[in-house]
């Protein structure tokens, strides 16, 4: 007897479960590129500066949301529905990105076209984040919004926890080529399972099946109407705001994505694998953290649970700079790593969770704007990555850490400059009027 089709406007739980592999697959990535490669690259000799340079190049891709969202709001093929065929097409892309490492021979002499591979790779994944956000906006009811992004950022933790387990080792074994494979088949395993679901009713499966388009799915507005109203909303006093939180979020998760795998192998005498080992049990277990994060997000507020995390790795950064003298104590070093990694998918949700309360309030453009904010974060990841290069040279590790500390406490400035103002869709309210004056209707 063959299976009902599975369509994700009809379940809750099949949105939460669509949603969370959809993020597991952008883990995938995330374990390789940014934890596991990263460690195995200082392991093998190559200088600070230089990796640090590769993870602001490859983060690119994610700080141009902003234009994938428009192009594809523009481009669509409705009768697979209106994300769908994008979130497969990138998908795939992103299996092809790693077959292409098979290429790559000797990565030291190589290292340009490894960049420019694992750039691809991020381009794709990028896009299949902006394809998942966007069919997430217009099928998910405001009341799912909390449980969604716990779901999805348990997807991506997991996600990068386990892949930074089987590629540490990986690289170590069997180097790029076989890692890139792997990454590949655990890819295209997901994309199967992922074709397998619907957006609505009546939709086709795949472009050669039988179906139609949604009556549900409108066609897009012009460009010129979208960026018009894009205009008027961004510029708010609470979007500013937001844009100012989400970039510093991303500066501070930029400088210690370049920092901490360094420092693991140079200063604190991590193999790769003992480094990546300790990314998957900290990130797993972060992952289920997060997980429980969503009624708590909808209680507290976002900004709330934000501001406390970061209050928390300011202190971690500003103890890890100040007491030089516990870092040959193995406990001590094995504690403050941890607590980072346990940090990461609390402070994932939290962001997405703020940049999503944003979006809501003006629901027309709310993919292109949530892509915007994420844009604005992913650009100041790319940019923590450059000022952890550009100063590695000219600090000791100690002033690393403390520079760390200094972002994040700018971070968390900028998250108590939001707590001091009303829910977004409040701030989204025009301005009080002069005393005398008619307020506009």
């Amino acid at each position: 007897m063959s299976q009902p089709p599975m369509y994700l406007s009809h379940s809750p739980n099949m949105r939460y479960a669509t949603g969370a592999l959809a993020y597991f697959a952008q883990g995938i990535p995330a374990g390789f590129m940014h934890i596991a490669l990263p460690a195995w690259l200082a392991f093998s000799g190559v200088p600070a500066m230089q990796i640090a340079t590769f993870l602001a190049i490859i983060t690119l891709p994610w700080a141009c949301k902003l234009l994938i969202g428009p192009v594809m709001d523009h481009f669509e093929f409705l009768p697979m529905g209106k994300r769908r065929p994008w979130v497969l097409g990138a998908q795939l892309g992103m299996v092809g990105s790693f077959l292409a490492l098979a290429v790559i021979a000797d990565p030291l002499s190589q290292f340009g076209l490894l960049t420019a591979i694992c750039f691809m790779v991020n381009v794709f994944t990028a896009t299949q984040d902006v394809a998942v956000d966007g069919m997430s906006i217009d099928l998910v009811p405001l009341g799912e919004e909390g449980r969604l992004n716990a779901f999805m950022s348990f997807g991506k933790s997991a996600g990068w926890a386990a892949t930074a387990a089987v590629t540490g080792s990986s690289l170590v074994v069997y180097g790029i080529p076989v890692t890139g494979q792997l990454c590949a088949a655990g890819t295209f395993s997901l994309f199967v399972l992922l074709a397998l679901v619907r957006e609505r009713k009546g939709e086709r499966l795949f472009p050669w099946s039988r179906g139609e388009a949604s009556p549900q799915n409108p066609r897009p507005p012009s460009f010129r109407t979208v960026f018009s109203d894009l205009n008027h909303i961004l510029w708010t006093r609470a979007s500013l705001v937001i844009a100012t939180i989400m970039f510093f979020d991303g500066l501070v998760s930029g400088y210690g994505a370049a920092l901490m795998p360094i420092a693991a192998i140079n200063v604190f005498d991590f193999t790769p694998e003992q480094w990546a080992n300790l990314n998957a049990v900290m990130g797993l277990t972060g992952a289920v953290l997060a997980l429980g994060l969503g009624p708590m997000i909808d209680m507290f507020g976002a900004n709330r649970m934000m501001g406390l995390t970061i209050f928390l790795m300011v202190v971690h950064a500003f103890l890890l700079a100040g007491l030089q003298g516990l870092w040959t104590n193995n406990s001590y070093v094995l504690f403050m790593r941890s607590a980072w990694i346990l940090l990461l998918p609390v402070i994932m949700v939290c962001a997405l969770a703020l940049a999503l309360a944003m979006s809501i309030c003006a629901h027309a453009e709310s993919a292109t704007q949530f892509a915007i904010y994420m844009s604005i974060g992913n650009l100041g990841a790319a940019a923590g990555s450059m000022v952890f290069g550009a100063v590695a040279d000219h600090t000791n590790w100690g002033q690393d850490y403390a520079l760390r500390g200094l972002l994040a406490f700018m971070l968390l400035l900028a998250i108590l400059l939001f707590r001091t103002q009303h829910h977004p869709e409040k701030l989204l309210e025009e301005e009080p009027q002069p005393t005398g004056s008619t307020p506009a209707r």
